[in-house]
């Protein structure tokens, strides 16, 4: 199956990098940062949809303001509705005999290390919130851990078939881009998930919210990120419409 993926697309900014003229893959990917509201996430899937089945997962920025936890059911239900698109957040799909797992995949912020650094520097923590309240990093970490909890039993869970991963944040440091490798808000783009990756190795994982291109192996495991990134602002220069992997 060749899976076509891209993420960080930030069509709020005016921009839509990714046209169903670019579809030439079996299926599309969707890996977060896609658009800013409901509404306007739904209106582009709709554009997009009708070729090739297409599985998302949210990322940080479909949560600029708006509610942590009320928000996350609105956008279920609206993009659930599509046909042939797939909303993925603590659920799996199965497709062609390859098992979809898909979560936003929020960090740990390296067990709370750089917790508050974060919430210092991260737009999250201003244009989030939390029942009417300031969205804490201790209440993302928690998201974190059940996400967490959820993907490791399910990589746990024996398959006849390939599995692909399919989160917003990095599993690994290795996604790091190297300039801002010792930030004190690293913590917020990835976690260290390594071990459980060599464990359990999927056959791909791949993930958004760094606007940097990777593609990297940890053990059998491929890891691959294809951010657009900020029109007018910073956009990616390995930005690759057609980017694809073969599983």
């Amino acid at each position: 199956m060749k899976i076509q993926y891209a993420s960080d697309l930030h069509t709020e900014f005016g921009s839509f990098p990714l046209q169903k003229s670019d579809l030439k893959g079996d299926i599309l990917v969707l890996a977060g940062d896609i658009a800013g509201k409901p509404r306007n996430l739904n209106q582009y899937l709709h554009s997009l949809a009708g070729s090739i089945p297409i599985l998302y997962v949210m990322g940080n920025h479909e949560f600029y303001g708006h509610d942590f936890a009320m928000d996350l059911w609105q956008y279920q239900k609206t993009i659930g509705s599509q046909a042939g698109v797939h909303f993925l957040e603590n659920n799996s799909v199965e497709i062609g005999g390859i098992r979809f797992l898909g979560c936003t995949l929020w960090t740990d912020f390296f067990g709370g290390m750089h917790g508050k650094a974060s919430e210092r520097g991260m737009n999250d923590f201003e244009f989030i919130t939390l029942d009417g309240d300031k969205l804490r990093w201790t209440n993302v970490a928690y998201r974190h851990r059940n996400s967490l909890a959820w993907l490791k039993k399910e990589l746990e869970t024996s398959f006849p078939g390939p599995t692909v991963v399919i989160t917003h944040h990095a599993p690994s440091a290795l996604s790091n881009p190297p300039q801002f490798a010792g930030s004190p808000i690293s913590g917020a783009f990835y976690s260290n998930l390594d071990e459980l990756i060599e464990k359990t190795a999927p056959a791909l994982w791949i993930h958004g919210h760094m606007h940097n291109t990777t593609d990297y192996m940890i053990g059998k495991t491929r890891v691959v990120c294809n951010p657009f990134g900020y029109e007018g602002i910073e956009v990616n220069v390995d930005w690759d419409p057609g980017a694809m992997v073969e599983v």
